[in-house]
Formats: C-alpha cells, sequence, structure tokens
C-alpha cells in the first residue's frame, strides 16, 4: 500500500478522484512537481486533514491557491525584510527554493525545498510552526509520508497531531 493509501485509509476518506491540469501549474512553476503530492491532490482534493493541515489547492489561480501563494511570496521576497524570513532559503524562481505547498490553522508552513535540476521526489520538506520560528528539515520524506507522520506519529513534533486528535479525518472543502 502506497502513502496516499494509507492517508485514504486512516482517515476513512471516500471519494472519486480528480483531475488535475497539472501541466499549466507545472509550467509557470518551471518545475514538474512530486508525483506523490499530484496523487494526493487527485485523491482528497480542497480540504484540512484533522481540521487542521491544509494542502493548498492546485485546480485555480486564486490568492491562496498554490500557484497564487507561490506568485504573492515571490513578489514580496523581493523586498530584503521579507526575504530574511525565510533566511537560509530563498523562494523558489526557476532553479531551487522554497515552494509552499501546505499550512495549518495555526500557522505552520510546509513547503518542498525545490531543486529543478533534481527529480522532484528527492525534493527535503522544510517546515515550520510559525513564521519567525526556526526551520526544520526532512529528507527521504514524500509528502503524503510527511502528512501520514503528523497525523499519526505522537512523536513527530514540533508537527504531530496524534495526541490530540486520536481518529485522523478529512474535511473536503465544497
Amino acid at each position: 500500500m502506497n502513502q496516499v493509501s494509507e492517508l485514504v485509509s486512516v482517515t476513512g476518506w471516500r471519494s472519486e478522484r480528480r483531475e488535475v491540469g497539472w501541466s499549466e501549474l507545472e509550467d509557470e512553476l518551471g518545475t514538474p512537481l512530486p508525483a506523490d503530492f499530484k496523487e494526493l491532490c487527485e485523491a482528497f482534493g480542497r480540504g484540512a486533514f484533522s481540521g487542521f493541515l491544509e494542502v493548498l489547492p492546485v485546480d485555480g489561480v486564486g490568492s491562496h491557491s498554490l500557484l497564487g501563494r507561490w506568485k504573492s511570496l515571490k513578489e514580496r521576497a523581493k523586498g530584503a525584510q521579507v526575504q530574511a524570513l525565510f533566511d537560509p532559503y530563498q523562494v523558489f524562481e526557476g532553479n531551487e527554493g522554497l515552494i509552499l505547498w501546505g499550512t495549518s490553522m495555526t500557522e505552520a508552513s510546509y513547503y518542498w525545498l525545490a531543486d529543478a535540476a533534481k527529480s522532484p521526489e528527492t525534493w527535503p520538506i522544510v517546515a515550520r510552526t510559525a513564521p519567525l520560528e526556526e526551520w526544520h528539515r526532512f529528507d527521504g520524506l514524500s509528502t503524503s509520508q510527511f502528512i501520514y507522520r503528523i497525523l499519526t506519529d505522537r512523536e513527530f513534533l514540533p508537527f504531530s497531531l496524534a495526541r490530540k486528535v486520536e481518529h485522523p479525518f478529512f474535511d473536503a472543502y465544497r
């Protein structure tokens, strides 16, 4: 069973797979996205895991979508003060940098440390619990593995929800 299937199982999620126009999004970003993330978005669509972790919508260009947030961060990070918030990283601009893929209800943010010269499946996840907190880097975890650990692993600190939410769920946005 792959990790997306395990997320479906642990959350009890039942829904039809969605079609997503990945080529437009990836062309705009200038890089392909991880296959695991694509499968996750097609399986779950828009919503929040355990009412807490939101995967940014990929089927639009609005200000809250993955593409909209990336464009906004890229523009804002041109200023030195905002760029300093991302140190030691930078926002992705075609070569390497951060691409935001998820957020939490408590201001945690989840990014890939993208590198257009490497396979997206090898990109580390970098995350922090709030905008001014320290970065945490996770090598070798896919997006769905990272979410699964947040939902089920009591020791996956400081991101774990397992101590607070006994039965993980997915709440779809309509």
